[in-house]
């Protein structure tokens, strides 16, 4: 017979004793005899029986799976994160499922649903940029299946949430640009939606503010979905103003990386005509020409943090413990490099 054939009842026909005697046997309850439990351990290791964890874990209602939402899979950020995921769950015996979202609000709704049904302890969340309906999420925590937000996240849903501080990076970035003499400074995002790029935004405004620097609407450009063909085109509309800027902080890397394409390509020199800053310190930052100034993120941190949290909520809901929120907010740092420095030598920050 094949060993993932084996059954309760096999060994109980072999030995001609009850299929209850058997499980209780192996599991080492008290009422059952030493020769008894003797007799089932080895014809059950004979037998190569496994026990079906997935019929134990639904009668227990646990399943030991945490879900993964995330919006791009490829992306240095989120893949660091979901190794800190991984990482951090088989620590303590749980196996993590990942969804990609692709920035799309209907996706995510479609992998909360796969989750649901798949019987996951807890979800760990990257928001879509279009995603402004949460009930989805709401609705997984009144059936008491817990929720932590990580980077891309709301005020709008109560939920543990793990952040950077996205407002000091934003604010140190354009803060830099405008130590290095720029005056006239940019600013490439995202949809305003997520209080990531919210956070982002009111960081650069007001390291203009408090530097005497007007806002200026015309040098705010949006993306759709912050890619690097994006940040080309947008960077090349910026160069065709009448009055161009000297510097952009771009919300994420690739878009950033976009714009140095895209000064280049007009005949421009960076960071001299236009210096040029990107979000995240993606793996291509430091490769391309000249390397790019970036402000870095604790992701896998992030993404431990976040199963410590969500791993908290599941055994207090099964202890009956009441179930406090928390956020944990990262500490961001500048990475300097040629794109703002020029010839000098890049540092951290």
């Amino acid at each position: 017979m094949g060993k993932h054939n084996t059954r309760l009842k096999d060994i109980a026909d072999k030995l001609g004793i009850s299929i209850p005697t058997v499980s209780r046997a192996l599991n080492d309850k008290p009422d059952i005899g030493i020769e008894t439990k003797r007799k089932v351990m080895e014809l059950a290791e004979e037998m190569h029986y496994q026990r079906n964890e997935f019929a134990i874990n639904f009668k227990n209602q646990q399943s030991f799976i945490i879900g993964v939402i995330i919006p791009q899979i490829v992306h240095h950020f989120f893949s660091n994160i979901i190794n800190g995921i991984i990482t951090e769950a088989e620590k303590f015996g749980y196996s993590v499922m990942i969804f990609q979202s692709n920035e799309s609000y209907h996706s995510e709704l479609k992998g909360t649903k796969t989750f649901r049904k798949s019987m996951i302890d807890g979800l760990i969340i990257s928001l879509a940029d279009t995603t402004d309906d949460y009930s989805h999420l709401s609705s997984l925590q009144e059936h008491k299946i817990p929720v932590v937000l990580i980077d891309k996240v709301t005020d709008r849903l109560e939920a543990s949430k793990i952040v950077c501080n996205d407002y000091q990076g934003a604010y140190d970035a354009t803060s830099h640009l405008i130590e290095v003499g720029k005056r006239r400074i940019a600013h490439l995002t995202g949809s305003l939606t997520p209080l990531t790029t919210r956070e982002r935004y009111r960081g650069y405004c007001d390291a203009l503010k408090n530097n005497d620097l007007k806002l200026d609407n015309e040098l705010i450009r949006y993306c759709d979905l912050v890619s690097g063909e994006e940040g080309y085109q947008e960077m090349k509309t910026l160069i065709s103003l009448s009055n161009p800027p000297d510097a952009i902080f771009c919300a994420t890397d690739p878009t950033a990386i976009g714009a140095i394409n895209a000064v280049k390509d007009s005949g421009l020199k960076v960071p001299e005509d236009i210096a040029v800053i990107g979000f995240s310190n993606w793996s291509m930052s430091s490769v391309i020409d000249p390397p790019l100034s970036s402000v870095i993120q604790p992701d896998v941190e992030m993404g431990e943090q976040a199963v410590r949290l969500i791993i908290e909520e599941i055994e207090n809901i099964r202890n009956d413990k009441p179930v406090v929120f928390k956020t944990h907010v990262m500490k961001t740092a500048l990475i300097l490099r040629q794109s703002t420095l020029g010839k000098k030598e890049g540092v951290n920050v």
